[in-house]
């Protein structure tokens, strides 16, 4: 499958859109020390100002500045590691934890999986936005006298919450796949042959899960992304939301992270529109070169299935012409 991966153009494009952008954005954190390029105030030969930020696309930088004449696309990049990273984090310990525990439910407690299925089915129907925004907004938001938890605690609770929603889920779905790949004829012959339970799953069930297990891992990453939106958009931002109750100004985000950049600047849609759409543009991208992958992961895997059907048919009349040469070769012998 892994060769029809390379071959598929989607899943291609949009990997390179996001391998580019993460070594854009750790390149400049390396080679530039994090610094965004920055011009309040433009002047001319004589020192006269004669412009000042915000400015537009496409005058001073590519993608215009912010009000303190930030450089909207250098921001970006350099956010890029930190949303990206972030996604992909929570995204693989999803994973992890629904397949360790979908495993121990597919193996050992097979009868259960229909009661824990009733019990967690809500958490589907229950917004992910809403349970996190109920539960982060104390933990993120600063009050007066500072932050109540250190950076750490903050990052660690918010990676929990976002990480922990969605497990139940991905176990139910995992131990269900595993129930039903026990029930396959391969695995009955494995259970006569002496394989134990770990072995069964390392060497049948993994295989088979393969698939689905990159599928899923997109599909998370661009759930969490559009969380992570969400939760910028209600001024809760990745490792806290700075306020500055002195001067009354907008909350802020304390690094480039893009959900607080889209928190940051929303309000500027009705006189700097360019401000907020920046951010919001490269969250949309990114969740669209993520879809990018996923399609060409779904059409890798059905021309693999494709190949292995070919396969199978193209061995049948040579097995059919086996059997039949020793059928011929059994009757010479007894008529002899």
């Amino acid at each position: 499958m892994f060769k029809w991966i390379i071959r598929s153009k989607s899943f291609m494009a949009g990997f390179l859109f996001l391998s580019v952008l993460m070594l854009l954005s750790i390149g400049n954190t390396v080679f530039n020390n994090g610094e965004i390029r920055r011009d309040v105030f433009l002047s001319d030969e004589k020192g006269n100002i004669i412009d000042a930020a915000p400015y537009p696309p496409f005058t001073v930088f590519p993608l215009g500045s912010d009000l303190d004449g930030y450089d909207l696309l250098h921001m970006m990049i350099e956010g890029a590691k930190i949303t990206i990273g972030i996604a992909l984090l929570i995204a693989v310990l999803r994973i992890v934890l629904g397949l360790l525990i979908g495993s121990l439910l597919g193996m050992y407690a097979r009868r259960w999986i229909a009661l824990f299925e009733k019990v967690f089915s809500s958490f589907t129907l229950i917004p992910l936005t809403l349970v996190a925004a109920f539960l982060l907004h104390n933990v993120l938001i600063m009050q007066p006298d500072g932050f109540a938890n250190p950076f750490w605690q903050r990052v660690l609770f918010e990676v929990f919450i976002l990480t922990i929603y969605a497990v139940p889920t991905l176990a139910i779905f995992q131990a269900n796949e595993i129930k039903r790949l026990h029930e396959e004829d391969f695995m009955e012959a494995a259970s006569v042959l002496g394989g134990g339970p770990w072995h069964k799953m390392k060497v049948h069930i993994f295989p088979h899960l393969k698939e689905n297990l990159m599928q899923i891992s997109i599909q998370q990453f661009i759930q969490v992304l559009i969380v992570l939106s969400h939760l910028g958009v209600l001024n809760l931002f990745f490792g806290g939301t700075f306020v500055d109750y002195g001067a009354g100004g907008p909350p802020k985000s304390m690094y480039y992270e893009w959900s607080g950049l889209v928190g940051t600047y929303f309000r500027s849609l009705n006189f700097h529109p360019w401000i907020a759409l920046v951010p919001i543009g490269f969250f949309t991208l990114t969740i669209l070169a993520a879809q990018l992958m996923l399609n060409g992961i779904k059409k890798a895997s059905e021309q693999a299935e494709e190949e292995k059907k070919i396969r199978h048919s193209a061995s049948l009349p040579l097995q059919n012409n086996h059997s039949e040469q020793g059928l011929f070769s059994l009757h010479q012998s007894k008529e002899a």
